[in-house]
């Protein structure tokens, strides 16, 4: 019976499948993947007004972060110089300044997936604006709204790597579209990272719909699938030998209440016979993350593992 091993590291967590890609014959595959991240409201108001960087505490710990080859985060809006009255009239309308992709740029964000409910709230200019200033800073993105465009590939260690990103919330490409596509992706790539933006606001569990999407990307050929939205960490899933993480939370937000001010990283290591994953969870402090470290991280790790809907695993602390 195939073995899921699970191996606890201080002061990093990491978790290992037994079942992973065949094609590696030299260097791994190292990505790493945060959540939301939103830099209105509140948070440009501690940018503009008190002169913070949401990402200080980050700062002090990126030798936490360093070594990965891809670093993702889920931009929650536009890059935009524009009037508010251009944009989008409803209740949550996000537009973050132009510089913000040079923030990202600083911690070392260099693919963001723009596929969500936010990405259109200044329309198609809005959308074009942010494309352009995230080129100017030389990151890429995922999620554009044309499905050829909706995903990137690097070579990375010699290795095709497809970085897919998908919004289940808006849906202006429909998710029947995308399982073919993914198919199709890894038939001519060694690896399929998913990226998509879906589930239930403030749940702490996926739903069945969730689910049945993940498994149905799986199926058509992805290797892994990390998910945001709702605002909070849900749980995880293996799911024929592959990861789900249902949602990695906020990375950078404004909101103060109940779960949303604690979010979680995930670094995936692909290597010839596993697959080597990293967790970092953090706490959100005046809009900021701020890594969880010692007895606060281990304890985090051990109950979200606690939810890790797998049993044929063994630990090993080392």
């Amino acid at each position: 019976m195939k073995k899921t091993y699970f191996l606890f590291l201080v002061p990093l967590l990491l978790f290992t499948l037994a079942e992973a890609p065949t094609f590696f014959l030299g260097p791994s595959v190292k990505i790493l993947n945060f959540g939301d991240v939103m830099f209105d409201r509140g948070v440009r108001n501690i940018i503009e007004n008190r002169g913070r960087d949401p990402f200080e505490y980050i700062k002090k710990d990126l030798s936490l972060l360093k070594g990965f080859d891809v670093f993702i985060v889920n931009l929650e809006g536009p890059l935009v110089e524009m009037d508010r009255s251009e944009c989008q009239q409803k209740a949550y309308n996000f537009q973050f300044a132009p510089d913000t992709a040079e923030r990202l740029k600083s911690i070392g964000v260099n693919i963001v997936n723009i596929a969500n409910n936010h990405s259109y709230d200044c329309f198609e200019g809005g959308l074009e604006s942010t494309k352009k200033y995230l080129s100017l800073s030389k990151i890429d993105y995922i999620g554009d709204q044309n499905l050829e465009k909706s995903y990137h590939i690097k070579e990375i260690s010699g290795k095709k790597v497809a970085f897919v990103g998908m919004d289940e919330t808006v849906q202006i490409i429909p998710l029947s579209s995308f399982y073919p596509l993914v198919k199709k992706i890894k038939a001519e790539n060694d690896l399929v990272v998913v990226n998509i933006h879906w589930g239930t606001e403030y749940e702490l569990t996926n739903n069945s719909n969730q689910q049945a999407i993940a498994h149905r990307l799986i199926d058509s050929g992805a290797d892994v699938v990390f998910g945001h939205h709702p605002h909070v960490v849900q749980n995880m899933e293996i799911y024929k030998g592959k990861a789900i993480f249902y949602s990695l939370g906020n990375f950078v937000f404004d909101q103060k209440f109940g779960d949303t001010t604690v979010g979680l990283g995930v670094g995936v290591e692909f290597e010839e016979d596993k697959t080597t994953f990293e967790l970092f969870p953090f706490n959100i402090k005046i809009f900021a993350p701020d890594m969880m470290k010692g007895e606060e991280r281990e304890k985090f790790c051990n109950e979200y593992l606690e939810k890790f809907n797998h049993n044929d695993c063994e630990f090993t602390v080392i």
